[in-house]
């Protein structure tokens, strides 16, 4: 995994307030947000099924267009 997308996705798992020891605790609403960044990533990537907007992780275009 890119590590860019490593602290992006820590960032955010933090900003929600997750982590790996109260994960049975966490609100649902919260693990829905937080499955939501990381999809919309990945979908970016092209690595799952999702819209592929052009965002942080994306490869950059090739040149000429």
């Amino acid at each position: 995994m890119n590590d860019d997308l490593a602290l992006y996705l820590a960032r955010q798992a933090r900003s929600l307030g997750l982590d790996a020891l109260t994960l049975e605790e966490a609100d649902p609403e919260t693990l829905r947000a937080f499955a939501g960044a990381v999809l919309t990533e990945l979908a970016a990537l092209g690595l799952v099924p999702g819209e592929a907007e052009v965002g942080c992780w994306a490869a950059p275009r090739p040149a000429g267009h």
